[in-house]
């Protein structure tokens, strides 16, 4: 993995604790805690790991690769664009000996390592430290605090990103529950696919994980215009759900 800035701090490096984090992994930090870390480019917490995606994060690395989300889904994922693939020997996919082949639009998990984030069910925030690779190179510290190890790794953008689909995931959830099976399925209704049963504009099945395709479909039904940047993109794919939950609430 490629360094993970802790914010331009500059203290010595005596004044911090290599590989370890002070005893502290239990304990919950909030955004003012004081908190540093700089990564020493060993890459060793890019192995043996579950990257799990949303659909923005899958958005923001199958444009880094040049190719749409639904081919990216198919190459580099599992559990349909879920979880990142790893290699045979257990690296991340997209490890190389020189770092992260796609760190500038690395997942949250790698920007927020070493900590993890929770959000309660009241909105509450907290963080924790992760116990590191017991031969990590990486150097904890207390020059900062854990909002400025955000800032430096802009993380919000994919934070914000996990909020809504989260919001948008419960929503889904109420709405197939109370329309049965025949508004969900494994067989993308879309782009010449066959629906099942149910019309291909109100069923949501699998390929609502797959943001071009869905944008795409839901675009071409309104006469609009597929934008390009991620961030409008992941707008009009909530707005397909959505869309498509208000029919199956409707009955169609």
């Amino acid at each position: 993995m490629e360094r993970l800035r802790d914010g331009g701090n500059t203290a010595s490096l005596a004044e911090k604790t290599p590989a370890r984090a002070e005893g502290n992994e239990k304990k919950l930090l909030r955004r003012d805690s004081r908190f540093s870390y700089a990564c020493r480019q060993c890459n060793r917490c890019c192995s043996r790991k579950i990257i799990k995606l949303n659909p923005y994060e899958v958005a923001r690395l199958s444009a880094n690769r040049g190719i749409s989300t639904t081919d990216f889904i198919r190459t580099f994922t599992l559990a349909h664009g879920t979880v990142l693939k790893l290699t045979d020997s257990g690296d991340c996919i997209f490890r190389t000996p020189r770092g992260c082949a796609v760190h500038p639009d690395r997942p949250l998990v790698c920007r927020l390592y070493p900590l993890g984030r929770h959000v309660g069910a009241n909105g509450e925030e907290s963080f924790s430290l992760l116990p590191p690779h017991p031969e990590s190179e990486g150097v904890f510290g207390r020059e900062g605090t854990v909002a400025d190890y955000l800032d430096a790794q802009d993380a919000e953008p994919y934070m914000d990103s996990v909020g809504q689909y989260l919001a948008l995931l419960g929503r889904m959830l109420t709405a197939l529950r109370a329309a049965g099976p025949d508004a969900t399925g494994e067989v993308p209704p879309v782009q010449g696919r066959s629906p099942g049963k149910a019309d291909p504009g109100v069923r949501i099945g699998l390929e609502w994980l797959d943001m071009d395709l869905l944008v795409a479909d839901h675009c071409a039904r309104r006469g609009m215009p597929v934008p390009s940047a991620t961030e409008d993109k992941m707008a009009i794919h909530i707005q397909a759900v959505e869309a498509r939950l208000d029919r199956l609430s409707k009955g169609g």
